[in-house]
């Protein structure tokens, strides 16, 4: 006893909704994944480093206070001084560390942005894939239905001795050939079920459910791209604004900090015949040190290399980006043509011969492989309507990634 692909279906469901299912639209699925994608939440983590480093650069360094102690080993004579330094740059080097860690965060901030955009595309490929099998187990079962409904009149015809045994046999081998295409889809399925948990944040009990199916092929986005909408271009920007600033600061920092401050000294000492006097002494010292032997000339080549490489990726990524986006949407251009091509033209020729083929093979006008080699070519046909809309699809998410579109909001 074979079981009815929709029995199966619904078994599988049925255990879904019991395992705990979530229901998400297309669109949806990509914003239940910004809110408790786990990967996402740590790499936000990372704006809240930047803000502390920029909270941090820029400052003096803390004051130092100095402690001398003087004693003559011959005679009771000796001197206390104590001193307060604080260092001053005598460049720009604090407002240059400000800048670089500015630049920084909002570097930062773009890369947060980055990767939110990667995960959309990401969610909706999956989402795409898997309505697509969702269409082909649709189309699967309905063969399914149609090949079982031949299967009977054909076992009928048969006993009657008006069909062959051979060809209720082969009706039967089909109807069990679809039952196992069913089943395999189911097997792509859980797979693909497999890698959407992580990504929209959920456990292995949790079950997505996507409704609704892909939607209709809708008009070609605008030619071009404008890489300042992508995030990762953005964050390149504000790298190669770190690094440039960077180059600066390595100059600045050839010349170390100043050390300006002040210093009191208590004196005991023997004035013959006297006596014991005190004197107390009060007087400024500085100190600068001279950029001799460590000129930071390392440092400084180092930055300036680093600012010229980041200047070179984010004009190629201006390039990538362009080619990207035009890639993609030749690619739903060409695709929309062959998905009306079907539509219009191929898919309702194929369903007028197999329809005729039927009524002629009810009348005895023609055998039953040429009603079989019919029904596969327009269910070959169908499918290859699902994947070139599928295709489509996956062209728009790229495109959609590609021009940096904002996500949808609810």
């Amino acid at each position: 006893m074979s079981f009815h692909p929709f029995i199966l279906l619904f078994f599988v469901s049925a255990a879904s909704a019991w395992a705990g299912s979530v229901t998400l639209s297309v669109e949806g699925a990509a914003d239940y994944a910004l809110k408790h994608n786990p990967t996402l939440a740590a790499a936000r983590l990372r704006i809240d480093e930047a803000r502390g480093r920029l909270h941090q650069a820029g400052r003096l360094s803390n004051p130092e206070v100095e402690l001398e102690l003087n004693r003559n080993i011959r005679a009771p004579e000796g001197a206390v001084g104590v001193a307060l330094m604080q260092k001053f740059p005598l460049t720009a080097r604090l407002r240059l560390e400000k800048a670089v860690s500015r630049a920084e965060l909002a570097a930062a901030e773009a890369e947060v942005r980055d990767a939110e955009r990667k995960l959309v595309a990401e969610v909706r490929t999956a989402v795409v894939r898997l309505l697509t099998i969702d269409g082909q187990q649709a189309l699967r079962t309905k063969q399914f239905i149609n090949s079982r409904d031949l299967a009977g009149f054909t076992r009928k015809r048969a006993e009657s001795g008006e069909a062959s045994v051979v060809d209720a046999s082969l009706v039967d081998l089909e109807v069990l050939q679809l039952h196992t295409e069913v089943l395999q889809l189911e097997v792509e399925r859980a797979a693909l079920i497999g890698e959407l948990r992580p990504m929209l944040g959920m456990t292995a009990s949790d079950d997505p459910m996507i409704a609704g199916g892909l939607p209709p092929i809708r008009s070609l986005p605008a030619r071009g791209a404008n890489p300042a909408a992508r995030p990762d271009f953005e964050a390149a920007q504000m790298t190669a604004e770190a690094a440039r600033q960077g180059a600066s600061l390595a100059r600045a920092q050839k010349w170390e900090d100043l050390a300006v401050g002040f210093n009191v000294t208590e004196e005991r000492s023997e004035d013959a015949p006297e006596g014991f006097e005190r004197d107390t002494f009060v007087g400024l010292r500085f100190s600068l040190p001279l950029p001799l032997w460590n000129s930071n000339a390392g440092r400084i080549q180092e930055a300036t290399a680093a600012a010229a490489r980041a200047e070179k990726e984010t004009e190629a990524l201006a390039l990538t980006i362009g080619a990207e986006a035009a890639a993609a949407r030749e690619a739903m251009a060409a695709l929309a043509k062959v998905v009306a091509s079907l539509d219009s033209e191929v898919l309702p020729k194929a369903s007028q011969v197999e329809e005729q083929l039927r009524a002629a093979y009810a009348t005895g006008q023609t055998p039953l492989q040429e009603v079989l080699r019919a029904r596969d070519r327009r269910l070959a046909l169908e499918l290859q309507r699902l994947a070139a809309l599928r295709d489509y699809h996956l062209a728009r998410v790229r495109h959609e990634a590609a021009v940096g579109k904002p996500r949808s909001t609810k």
